[in-house]
């Protein structure tokens, strides 16, 4: 199927970054680089941290590369996707596409990983192998100042199954693991591909990759059923824990009141969820019973605030009848929950946060205590991984101070203001819409208006970009065609699983994972898909199978016939000669 991503092998994302590194300073289209600065390390979970921020469990922490780009535009703090018992091709056929649409207030209806299990213990294990390798190959902080945390969901006889068994305990120490073995074998054979990279640094990376996690529990999971699952964390599995709290612990009047003021009045919920989730008088003592557990066990323990909240769908932003509101909508919910708990706990319960978090108050989450912080609505956004970066930044601006000790007076103040502040409120004015009422063409997009950056060589061909950007995958990339006065957009079919956010910021009407020309991995990819595109066939003679409408033939890339046309050949056979790292 299209919407099935496909895992890039190991050696073939590496050979990527250096590459596009090489070429062109950027790590999978992120142009600016962050660097840690090691005065501001912190600590947590016994682990170093270089900085309190990165991706939240979700779209941004699925793949290998999504890993990568995150930490090159400066995340160290990487909830990886959460795992369940149901996973692969049964856990997509519940999930209708597209998945998400972050325009304003965002919205999704996907759970967990799309990947089997396993698959997304591979990729996990590989993004922590090539963070170690970049990490000091490109100068970007030390190998040992980022920190993997697992979420795994969402009952407790799932948790226990050997699949999810297997998953939490191969990541705890990867070593026996085949991944591992694999991807140490290859860095070790091609250790003269790095220039500040030595055989001892492979050697020395180490095996013990998570040694927290946080559950994530569907709504409607009972108090018992929470317990007995962070019971068995911090027992059985001696894990570093924190739960992740649900915005419905404020109730259902509080929550609907503070919607309709801030503008969200068309937003439909009844209280369903508000009386089937976990109530806040229960909440408390659990959370105490847990607290006082992991004390005894030697181990952390805390809460994440907060999931997404569940609405009905009315106006058919998604398929389906039901999705999962975030983003800017959601801070307010999740700092009032903070703020609740926090004076319930006298500041005194550890806090990690994701709710609507951003460039514009990440400095106000983490100056209140409350850190690590995790984003994801933002980086799906027109910027994308670029706000990652300005995230990271202005935490660095900050003082941090020990984990676990909140600020309770501080993050009162700010759930008070939040629920008045404007840069939360629903945004009134019409949106400017498509500039082109088309689907986006297969060659050449809009020009990017914005003043050129004299430090991109390739400013003067910069067209809109706005569905690289916003592509979590990194599927959709910019192509440098020497002969072309613009950049070309490629849409690579095995890093997408159609979620759809692309065709939310494209200028025009269509969606660029459709409409955008294709490169599939193999024939059989392309013909589960029924975009234009093509597959290589033959490196060497550059054979490829081209297809445009209905119509389809197997052509030299350099030889124009009925079907190829100038402007694709000269795109095709640019991927065949300069970006071979693309081709599976």
């Amino acid at each position: 199927m299209s919407d099935i991503m496909k895992s890039i092998p190991f050696g073939q994302l590496m050979e990527w970054i250096l590459a596009e590194h090489k070429a062109t300073g950027q790590v999978f289209g992120i142009q600016k680089a962050y660097v840690a600065d090691p005065a501001r390390t912190v600590e947590i979970f016994g682990r170093k941290l270089e900085n309190p921020v990165g991706p939240a469990a979700g779209p941004h922490t699925q793949l290998a590369q999504n890993l990568v780009a995150a930490y090159y535009a400066g995340a160290r703090f990487f909830e990886l996707k959460t795992v369940q018992k149901m996973d692969g091709p049964e856990l997509s056929a519940c999930i209708p596409k597209p998945c998400i649409v972050a325009e304003d207030e965002a919205y999704n209806c996907e759970w967990s990983t799309e990947l089997y299990v396993p698959q997304a213990m591979g990729e996990y294990i590989k993004g922590w192998m090539a963070l170690h390798v970049i990490s000091k190959e490109f100068g970007l902080g030390s190998p040992d100042g980022f920190q993997f945390n697992m979420s795994c969901g969402y009952n407790l006889e799932g948790i226990k199954d050997k699949k999810i068994d297997d998953f939490i305990e191969g990541l705890k120490d990867a070593r026996n693991t085949e991944v591992f073995k694999e991807c140490k074998t290859w860095l070790l054979d091609h250790a003269d591909l790095f220039e500040h990279v030595t055989k001892e640094d492979i050697e020395a990376i180490p095996s013990e990759i998570c040694n927290s996690i946080t559950l994530s529990t569907m709504h409607g999971c009972p108090p018992q059923e929470i317990e007995n699952i962070v019971m068995y964390l911090l027992k059985e599995k001696h894990i570093n824990t924190y739960v992740k709290c649900n915005p419905t612990l404020l109730g259902y009047e509080f929550v609907r009141k503070a919607m309709d003021d801030l503008g969200y009045d068309y937003m439909a919920f009844t209280d369903f969820h508000f009386k089937d989730d976990l109530q806040y008088e229960d909440a408390v003592p659990m959370l105490k019973r847990l607290k006082e557990t992991a004390a005894q066990e030697g181990l952390s323990f805390g809460v994440k605030l907060t999931n997404t909240f569940p609405v009905d769908i009315k106006r058919q932003e998604l398929p389906g009848e039901e999705m999962y509101m975030s983003g800017k909508a959601l801070f307010p919910l999740s700092i009032t929950v903070a703020a609740r708990l926090a004076e319930s706990f006298d500041g005194e319960l550890p806090m990690s946060f994701s709710g609507g978090a951003d460039q514009k108050n990440i400095d106000q989450i983490v100056g209140c205590g409350i850190w690590p912080v995790t984003v994801a609505t933002v980086l799906l956004k027109p910027g994308g991984y670029k706000w990652m970066t300005r995230i990271a930044e202005k935490a660095d601006e900050c003082e941090v101070g020990e984990c676990g000790k909140v600020k309770v007076d501080e993050v009162k103040k700010l759930a008070e203001s939040a629920l008045a502040d404007a840069h939360y409120q629903k945004n009134t004015k019409k949106a400017a819409g498509k500039r082109n009422e088309e689907k986006s063409p297969l060659l050449d997009c809009l020009k990017k208006k914005d003043a050129p950056d004299k430090k991109d060589f390739t400013a003067h061909k910069r067209v809109c970009g706005n569905c690289a950007d916003v592509c979590p995958n990194r599927a959709n990339i910019l192509i440098e065609v020497p002969e072309m006065e613009l950049l070309q957009i490629l849409h690579v079919d095995y890093m997408c699983n159609e979620c759809g956010n692309c065709r939310s910021f494209c200028q025009y009407a269509g969606a660029p994972y459709k409409d955008k020309f294709t490169l599939f991995a193999t024939e059989e990819d392309m013909k589960d898909s029924t975009n234009n595109g093509f597959t290589v066939l033959d490196t060497e003679s550059k054979e490829v199978k081209v297809r445009i409408g209905d119509k389809e033939e197997i052509v030299k890339a350099d030889q124009l016939s009925g079907i190829l046309t100038e402007g694709l050949s000269q795109l095709i056979c640019t991927v065949i000669n300069d970006y071979a790292y693309l081709l599976m």
